[in-house]
This record gives C-alpha cells, structure tokens and sequence, in this order.
C-alpha cells in the first residue's frame, strides 16, 4: 500500500484552504450547537450563496458562529454537539508508536507497508522512506486486540493527552516480535522508542462513515464517523458533500451506503465490525479439511 505523511499532508491543504480565503479559527472547539429555524418555518433549498439565510448557531469557547449551513466534520467527537447520536458514532482511541530500527534491519529502510492480523484484531507498520526525517523508523500501531475484552476500555475515550499502559507495552516490543529478535538486532542506543502518542477515532455500527445531510435537521449535514480510515476516505468524502449542499445529485461514484439515513442511525454500535478475522476450518493432527469456495 502507499503511503504520506499525514500531518504534512493535511497542512498542505489547510494551506491551500487559507489561500482561498477559509477562516481558520485553531484552539477553538465548538461547545453547543442550536437551529434557529421552528417546524413552522418555511423550507428552503440548499444554496451555496453567501446571502443564504441564517439557520444555525455555533457557540465557542471564544464566541459564538453564525451560518446557514452547519457541517460536522467532528468524527468521535459529533455526538457531544448531537446528542442523538450518542451510541452510533462512538470514539475509539486509537496509539501508535515509531521505533528507531534494530540493528540488524536495513539502513535503507523497509520497501512496503505491512499489516498484521491475529483472531481478534490487527496491527499496521509503516516505515519511514528514504530521504524523510528519520528514515528507516518503523511507525506501528493496533494493539486493541491485544488489551481485555477486546480493546473495551478504549471505546468511548475522548481524552487523547493519556496512553493506555497496556497497549504501550505491546507496542513497544512488537517490532522485535514480529521481525524476530536476530533480524531485529540491538536496539537503537538512544532507545527502540522514539515517540508514541494517541488519537481519537469515530467508530460506527456498520464500520461506514456517515455523509449527508442529518435527517430531522434542515441544513445540518456531516461526514463523520471514518472508523480509523479518515485518511482514505475524508477528501471524497468532502467532495461529494459539498455537491449535496449546493442541490446536486448525490454523485454517481459515491457510495450510497454512506449517505446517513435514518435507518442507519437507529442502529446503535455493537462493536467494530473489521476486529474479528473470518473462522477457518479447525485443522487438527494430520486430518484435514476441505474448504470450498
């Protein structure tokens, strides 16, 4: 798989965004948002014009916001400024570690991405190219299977200043593990560790993101909930979001499954769909089983 630099990526378009004009307003989280339109109110049409009429309020550490339309591009964190979605987007923090490489690893750094799955739950290694900062750390995160119950302490977690312990000593040892410790080698003098740190996922019942327009609240829309693939998904994500919002069509290459619907929203989270691998046959001795497709 490719791969980039995430922080270098999103400030590239952050960037580009600032250019054209976007106010950026950083250390400012929203605390409430409220509809300023009744039942009784008319209905309008979704315009993308600058005259369009007040609907909602945005009030902030800092003061408060005035739009006519409000997106909720907040992930883990949308059901703090919609309560209705307590339950189905739920926050999951995730850790993730970068490892100076083992004496023995290549100096040039590994050629590919890996991932590493297990019963329940996985882990994603990513090394830094050559000719990046620190080239040749291996950045490994997961670990979620490998905690009590699957990881359960994690969900619903907002605070992304702390690590979980637990997950920490996994990681810490994975390379070594995973590579073995004669291809990993010594560790690094200035230590296998370089950096670790967290962040707060959205998870969803269905392992889907939710983009569209929020049903029951005029001119609210959203595109949340990336279960750990934001990065894959957000920008298209984005794109065709925006097309709704100025009357389009939903667009043609845009998967339908990830319209927010009612019916998805009534579905409260049970878990994460993509932590489990598929049951094979129980081989044992020297009787096997026949698998077909």
């Amino acid at each position: 798989a490719g791969s980039i630099n995430a922080y270098k990526f999103a400030i590239g378009i952050l960037k580009l965004c600032l250019k054209n004009g976007v106010n950026l307003q950083t250390s400012t989280p929203a605390t409430h948002i409220s509809s300023l339109r009744s039942e009784a109110s008319p209905r309008t049409q979704s315009s993308c014009s600058d005259d369009a009429q007040i609907n909602w309020v945005v009030e902030t550490s800092r003061g408060t916001i005035n739009t006519a339309h409000l997106i909720l591009a907040t992930n883990g964190y949308t059901p703090h400024l919609l309560p209705k979605l307590q339950g189905v987007i739920v926050p999951l923090r995730g850790q993730v570690t970068a490892h100076r490489p083992g004496s023995n690893m290549p100096t040039s750094g590994l050629p590919t991405t890996y991932s590493f799955i297990y019963a329940k739950g996985y882990d994603y290694m990513i090394p830094r190219p050559p000719g990046t900062e620190h080239a040749g750390d291996i950045v490994i995160g997961g670990a979620l299977g490998k905690l009590p119950l699957e990881g359960a302490s994690e969900f619903g977690e907002t605070d992304d200043a702390l690590l979980n312990p637990e997950t920490s000593g996994f990681l810490r040892e994975a390379t070594a593990q995973y590579f073995g410790a004669q291809n990993w080698g010594q560790d690094h003098p200035d230590g296998r560790v370089r950096s670790e740190w967290t962040g707060i996922m959205g998870a969803s019942a269905d392992g889907l993101p939710y983009v569209g327009p929020v049903p029951g609240n005029e001119n609210l829309w959203m595109s949340a909930s990336f279960n750990g693939h934001g990065m894959v998904l957000c920008l298209k994500c984005a794109e065709a979001l925006v097309e709704l919002i100025c009357g389009a069509e939903t667009p043609e290459w845009f998967p339908r499954s990830f319209l927010v619907r009612e019916e998805r929203l009534r579905t409260k989270f049970r878990g994460r769909l993509d932590m489990t691998a598929p049951e094979l046959p129980e081989v044992r001795g020297d009787t096997s089983t026949e698998v077909s497709a």
